[in-house]
């Protein structure tokens, strides 16, 4: 499902429905197979929508059931063939594939984001190019930069201009190699790529960019004593679900608080990934 862009079918389908005060029902009905190699079925239930899904682990087989409810939304049927006529399921099928006006599937502003930390690239970055038109009918223009590439999206808002712009870097890069060549990413071999190795890149910044746009906090706390082998010690916690701490040291608080800050974007890393 590319509506799913950067988040997982169980994520997708809970947000959509919490906005109508309810919730998908996910019940695990069977587990079969060897000890070492379970295969794990769960059913889920939205309304009178039912769909199962299947994986070697609970949460491969609940994004299954999930994945699966969210096809029989978009495409309005059952299993019996019967069509979905409940406003309120028509009402998410819609949300799925258009939760903006600009017909961009998902979140290509976080996606973007998390295509970067996931290949040690560094941030996208935005740039307001134009504003114009009367008060009530404005329009943006934002440009999208990572690296040498530059993309623009327009919008009545930036919001939506913003995530044109995201949308269309995150379609140029994703056919791209991890790896990519400076001829790829339009730089000289002279020209310094910053990377996640890097020990001038920002995790700090990175981090808090990322905690902005996925709406949650990041608290940095220095510890007084020192480590055995006498550096400056940070734990940063992040209020995600669930609550995250990780820790980091360096030869001063700023290093440390540096070190915190890779340890908990390599975390959300693996997290993240599907």
């Amino acid at each position: 499902m590319t509506a799913a862009i950067g988040k997982t079918p169980v994520s997708v389908l809970q947000e959509l429905l919490s906005r109508r005060g309810t919730t998908p029902k996910y019940e695990l009905v069977q587990i079969e197979g060897a000890i070492h190699e379970p295969t794990f079925r769960y059913r889920v239930t939205v309304s009178e929508v039912v769909a199962m899904g299947t994986g070697r682990s609970k949460k491969e087989a609940k994004h299954a059931a999930a994945k699966s409810v969210l096809d029989k939304l978009i495409v309005g049927s059952q299993e019996d063939g019967s069509s979905c006529t409940n406003n309120a399921l028509s009402e998410v099928k819609t949300e799925i594939i258009s939760p903006y006006d600009d017909k961009i599937p998902g979140n290509p502003i976080g996606a973007l984001q998390e295509m970067c930390m996931s290949r040690r690239w560094p941030p996208p970055g935005y740039e307001m190019v134009n504003e114009e038109g009367l008060p009530h009918e404005r329009l943006f223009t934002i440009s999208c930069v990572v690296f040498k590439h530059r993309e623009t999206g327009t919008g009545k808002s930036k919001k939506l201009a913003k995530r044109q712009a995201a949308y269309k870097m995150w379609e140029k890069l994703q056919d791209s190699p991890v790896v990519l060549s400076n001829a790829i990413l339009g730089v000289d071999d002279e020209d310094e790529i910053t990377s996640f190795n890097d020990a001038s890149f920002n995790f700090v910044q990175f981090l808090q960019e990322i905690a902005s746009e996925q709406e949650f906090e990041v608290t940095y706390v220095d510890i007084e004593e020192k480590s055995v082998t006498g550096k400056s010690q940070c734990l940063v916690q992040l209020s995600t679900l669930p609550v995250a701490v990780c820790y980091g040291s360096g030869s001063c608080s700023k290093e440390a608080q540096a070190s915190a800050a890779q340890n908990a974007l390599e975390y959300l890393k693996i997290m993240t990934k599907k």
